[in-house]
C-alpha cells in the first residue's frame, strides 16, 4: 500500500510540472516567480527522491514481511509521501484560485495575498524537501536491505501456501456439496478414451523446501534397480530438475499442481501427458486447452444451505438447523452470498457455539475477530494484486453494503483520485474484474465479507474511514478519504481534517450549513459526491474548489446550478440532478471538463453558443437540444457517449452532419420530441438485401452519417418514425454493435433478422411499436444475445418461431404490458420455442 501511495504522488507531481502549463503559469505569476520557482525546484526534487524510494519498496515486497523495522520505516515513508502530496495540492490549488480569479480588481486586491501564499507554501516545500534525506539515513542505520528482503521473499511462497495448507481440513468431508457438474466435466476430460493410461499414484506435501521436495519425487518414483539416485544428497536444485526429466521422458503421468500463482510453474509436457491445475489467476488458468478450462461459480442457495449446515450442525446427528436457528441461519447465509469459502469458515466457526440461539444472534460479520484466519487466506489474492491496483479494489470497500456499483462511475472515480490515468476507450475494469458471458459488466457489489476485510486493511493502512452506522465514532485517524454511510451528522466531525482530500456520502439527510462549516477541511478535495443528497442548492463554498475534478449532484433535489461553479478550473466529471432544468453559460468555462451527466436538463441560448469551448468533452448525456445545440455538436470530435433528447425535425440536417464528425462514438442515443408530429430523418436509411448491403457501403451508398462509426456499441433510437426495417442497413454499419434499443422508432409491421446479421449483439430491446406484427429471426443470427426485452408490442400475439434458433440466449424479459394472447401464447402452445431459454419473466 505504501508503494500504491508512493506511486500515487509521484503522478500528481508529474501532472502539476506539466511543462507547458508551467510556462503559462510563470508568465501570468511575475511577482510570486521566485517563490513559484523554488516550490516547482523542490517539487522536481522530491519527484526524483520518492521514484529511488517506490523502486526500492517494490523490491523489499513489505507485504510479505514481519519485520517490525521495515514497517516502522514504511510508516516515515508514507507520513513523507502525504506531506510531498500536501504541498502539490496547495501548488494546484493556488494555480487554480489565480485562474478562477477574473475580474481585474480581485486580481490586484488579491495580489499580496498571493504573494504571502507562495512565499508560504515555498517555506514548506523546504521543510518536506529533507524528509526523504532522514528517511535513508534511518534504512541505512538499522540496515533495512535488499538482502534482507531477499531473505524474506525466498520463504514468502511456501508461507503463503503454509496458510492454505493449514485450512486445508476444511475441505475433508466425504460429500462433496455442489459443483457437480464440473466434477462429472472434470472426470471426463480426465478419462478421455485418447489419453487413458494407468498409473501409480504418488502425493507429496508442497510444504517442505524445493530441494527436499524433488528428493522425495525422485526416490518414490524411481525403482530400486535405477542407479541415478547415487549422489542425490550433494546435487542442487538444477540437477535434481535434470535427473526428473531424464526419468520422465518418454513417459505419460498425470500431475496435480494445486493454487499455481505463475506462469513460470507451469512444465513443459508431452507424450499425452495430463496436468490439473487449480488457480485464482485468469492468465494461469489461460494455459489450458481452449475447451478444457473450469471457472468454479457461486453455490446456489439451496447447495449453499446445506453446506453451511454441516459445517455449523456438524454435532448433530443429521446436521440440519433446529427451528429456533433458522431465521439467524438464513441471514448468515445470505451474508455468505454463497462462497463456498465463507460458507466453510463462518459455518466452522458457529459449530462450536451453544445451540440455544443467544450466541447465535450475537454473531455478527464486522469487526469479528474470530475471522482473521479466514482473511489471511482471503488477503493471498490481494496481495498479489500490482501496487495500483490495490488502491482501486480497496476503494470498492467505500461503497455501503450490497451496494450495486455502477463501473463506469467508479472509473472515473478512480481517475479522479490518481489511480489510474484516463485512457479513454481503453480506461477499463479489465485487470479488476474479468467481462462475463455478457461482456463487460456494468455494475457488480462485493462480497460482504471481502468488504469486511477490505475495511479493516483500509483502516490499517489509513487509506480511507468508513462512518457506516449511527455509533460510529467519527474519527478518520489520518485517513484521505471519508465514506459517510449514515448519520449526516457525523459530518461534523471532520471541520478539523485538512488532510481530507475525497468525500463520498451516501447519507441523503444532511444540513444545509455543513458544508459552510467543513470547508477548511474540504478546501484541497479531489472528490465530492454528494448523490441521492437531500440538498436543493449548491453551497457557494464549492466554488472554491479548485483542485476538484469530480463533483457528483446526481439525484439530488436541486433546482439550479450557481454561475460560479464555472470557477472549478480542473473539473472532469459533473453528475447533474435531474431537477435542475437550465444549465448556466458559465459551465462552458470548465474547458476540462470530460464528462457531463444530468438526468433530464437542457442547454440554454448562452452556453449552447459556446458549446465548442468543451472540445475534451467525451459524454454527454441526456440533454435538450435546440438549433445552436446541433449546429455545434460537431466541434466535441472527442466524443464517445451521447444522449440528446427532444430532437425536432428542423434539426435533421445540422444534427446528422455534427454526429458525422464524432469518430470515436461508441454509443448513440437519439430521442426525438413527439413521434406523432416529429420525424427523424435517417436520410437513405433504407433496407438493404444481404447481398447489397457490403457493395453499398463500399460504394459509400449508405449516408455518411453512420458509416464511419465502426466503434459504435450501443444504439438506442426513439421516436425515429421509420417507415421501412432499418435492420439490414444497421447490421452493414454496425458490426461491433453490443446494444440495440427501439423504442416506437419503427411503424412497419414486420422486422427480420437475417443470418450472418449483429454478431456481437449482446442485448436487444424492442418496445411501443404498436404496428409490429411479426419479427423474423433466422438460423445464425445475433449468435452472442444474451438478453431480449420485450414491451407494449400490442400486434405481436405469438411468441416468434425463430427464437428457437438464438441459442446463446440466457434471458428473455417479458413485460405485463404485453399483449395477453402473447403471454398465453409464451405459457401454452408455443412454450417449446423458448424452453431453453433459462430465464423467462419480469425485466
Amino acid at each position: 500500500m505504501v508503494e500504491a501511495l508512493v506511486i500515487a504522488v509521484l503522478q500528481k507531481i508529474s501532472s502539476a510540472l506539466a511543462e507547458e502549463g508551467s510556462k503559462i503559469l510563470a508568465s501570468k505569476l511575475k511577482k510570486q516567480a521566485p517563490d513559484l520557482l523554488e516550490v516547482t525546484n523542490k517539487m522536481r526534487l522530491l519527484q526524483s527522491e520518492f521514484s529511488l524510494m517506490q523502486a526500492f519498496i517494490t523490491q523489499v515486497a513489505v507485504h510479505r514481511s514481519n519485520d517490525m523495522v521495515l514497517e516502522a520505516w514504511m510508516e516515515q515513508v508514507r507520513l513523507a509521501a502525504h506531506e510531498a502530496e500536501d504541498i502539490v495540492d496547495e501548488y494546484i490549488y493556488l494555480v487554480g484560485q489565480t485562474e478562477g480569479t477574473v475580474s481585474f480588481l480581485k486580481k490586484a486586491f488579491n495580489q499580496a495575498t498571493e504573494v504571502k501564499k507562495w512565499h508560504k507554501l515555498s517555506a514548506q516545500a523546504k521543510l518536506v524537501e529533507d524528509r526523504p534525506e532522514k528517511i535513508a539515513e534511518a534504512k541505512n542505520r538499522f540496515d533495512i536491505s535488499f538482502a534482507s528482503s531477499g531473505r524474506e521473499n525466498t520463504t514468502s511462497y511456501p508461507s503463503r501456501h503454509h496458510h492454505l495448507s493449514e485450512y486445508s481440513y476444511l475441505n475433508d468431508d466425504d460429500d462433496l456439496v455442489g459443483n457437480a457438474e464440473e466434477v462429472k466435466r472434470l472426470i471426463e476430460w480426465l478419462c478421455d478414451a485418447k489419453k487413458r493410461s494407468q498409473c501409480n499414484l504418488h502425493m507429496w506435501n508442497g510444504r517442505v523446501g524445493v530441494k527436499d521436495l524433488l528428493k522425495k519425487i525422485l526416490v518414490q518414483l524411481m525403482s530400486k534397480t535405477e542407479n541415478i539416485m547415487d549422489g542425490a544428497d550433494t546435487m542442487d536444485c538444477v540437477s535434481l530438475v535434470e535427473q526428473l526429466q531424464r526419468y520422465l521422458k518418454g513417459r505419460r503421468y498425470l500431475i496435480v499442481l494445486d493454487d499455481v500463482w505463475s506462469t513460470d510453474a507451469w512444465p513443459l509436457l508431452d507424450n499425452g501427458s495430463q496436468v490439473v491445475i487449480t488457480t485464482r489467476i485468469e492468465t494461469v488458468a489461460s494455459l489450458a486447452e481452449a475447451d478444457h478450462e473450469m471457472k468454479l461459480t457461486l453455490l446456489p442457495k439451496q447447495e449453499a444451505w446445506t453446506l453451511f449446515c454441516q459445517k455449523a450442525f456438524s454435532r448433530l446427528d443429521d446436521r440440519s438447523c433446529p427451528l429456533n436457528l433458522k431465521t439467524v441461519a438464513e441471514r448468515i447465509l445470505d451474508k455468505c452470498q454463497g462462497l463456498p469459502l465463507a460458507l466453510v469458515a463462518i459455518g466452522s466457526l458457529l459449530s462450536y457455539k451453544e445451540i440455544d440461539g443467544h450466541e447465535w444472534e450475537l454473531w455478527q460479520l464486522s469487526n469479528n475477530p474470530e475471522l482473521s484466519w479466514v482473511a489471511s487466506v482471503l488477503n493471498l489474492s490481494y496481495n498479489d494484486l500490482p501496487s495500483y491496483l490495490k488502491n482501486c479494489f480497496l476503494y470498492c470497500s467505500l461503497f455501503p453494503e450490497d451496494y450495486r456499483i455502477e463501473r463506469k462511475r467508479l472509473i472515473r472515480l478512480w481517475i479522479a483520485e490518481g489511480f489510474v490515468q484516463d485512457r479513454g476507450p481503453e480506461t477499463t475494469l479489465a485487470d479488476v474484474v474479468e467481462r462475463n458471458e455478457y461482456g463487460r459488466p456494468k455494475r457488480f457489489q462485493m462480497h460482504d465479507l471481502v468488504r469486511e476485510i477490505s475495511l479493516t486493511i483500509s483502516k490499517k493502512e489509513k487509506f480511507a474511514t468508513t462512518w457506516d452506522c449511527p455509533n460510529s465514532d467519527g474519527v478518520t485517524d489520518g485517513s484521505r478519504c471519508v465514506s459517510l454511510q449514515k448519520d449526516g451528522n457525523l459530518v461534523q466531525a471532520v471541520k478539523c481534517s485538512s488532510h481530507l482530500r475525497s468525500m463520498l456520502m451516501f447519507s441523503e439527510e444532511i444540513s444545509l450549513s455543513w458544508f459552510t462549516d467543513c470547508y477548511p477541511s474540504f478546501r484541497l478535495l479531489r472528490v465530492l459526491c454528494l448523490r441521492n443528497c437531500n440538498i436543493q442548492k449548491v453551497p457557494d463554498a464549492v466554488s472554491q474548489l479548485f483542485n476538484l475534478p469530480y463533483l457528483g449532484l446526481g439525484y439530488t433535489k436541486l433546482k439550479g446550478i450557481p454561475r460560479l461553479i464555472g470557477k472549478l478550473s480542473n473539473l472532469q466529471t459533473l453528475y447533474l440532478s435531474g431537477s435542475v432544468l437550465e444549465l448556466p453559460s458559465d459551465i462552458t468555462m470548465l474547458t476540462k471538463l470530460h464528462h457531463l451527466l444530468i438526468d433530464v436538463g437542457r442547454f440554454g441560448k448562452s452556453v449552447s453558443s459556446k458549446i465548442s469551448r468543451l472540445q475534451h468533452l467525451q459524454t454527454l448525456r441526456s440533454v435538450e437540444v435546440n438549433n445552436y445545440v446541433v449546429k455545434n455538436l460537431g466541434c466535441l470530435t472527442r466524443m464517445r457517449s451521447l444522449c440528446i433528447m427532444k430532437v425536432l425535425e428542423s434539426h435533421n440536417t445540422d444534427l446528422w452532419t455534427s454526429i458525422s464528425k464524432m469518430t470515436p462514438l461508441n454509443s448513440l442515443s437519439v430521442i426525438a420530441e413527439d413521434c406523432d408530429r416529429y420525424t427523424l430523418d435517417l436520410g437513405n436509411l433504407k433496407p438493404l438485401s444481404p447481398g447489397e448491403a457490403d457493395d453499398k457501403l463500399h460504394k459509400g451508398a449508405i449516408p455518411p452519417v453512420f458509416s464511419s462509426f465502426t466503434k459504435l456499441r450501443s444504439l438506442s433510437l426513439c421516436f425515429s418514425c421509420l417507415h421501412e426495417d432499418p435492420l439490414a442497413s444497421f447490421a452493414a454499419m454496425f458490426q461491433n454493435l453490443g446494444h440495440l434499443n427501439l423504442y416506437r422508432c419503427f411503424d412497419g409491421a414486420k422486422l427480420t433478422f437475417h443470418t450472418g446479421w449483429f454478431p456481437n449483439l449482446k442485448h436487444l430491446y424492442l418496445s411501443s411499436m404498436n404496428e409490429l406484427k411479426e419479427v423474423e429471426v433466422e438460423d445464425g443470427t445475433m449468435r452472442s444475445l444474451r438478453r431480449l426485452e420485450l414491451w407494449g408490442l400490442k400486434s405481436l400475439t405469438s411468441v416468434p418461431k425463430g427464437f428457437v434458433h438464438l441459442r446463446s440466449l440466457q434471458q428473455l424479459c417479458i413485460s405485463s404490458s404485453m399483449p395477453e394472447e402473447f403471454q398465453r401464447s409464451l405459457e401454452g402452445t408455443e412454450r417449446w420455442i423458448v424452453r431453453h431459454i433459462p430465464y423467462i419473466g419480469d425485466p
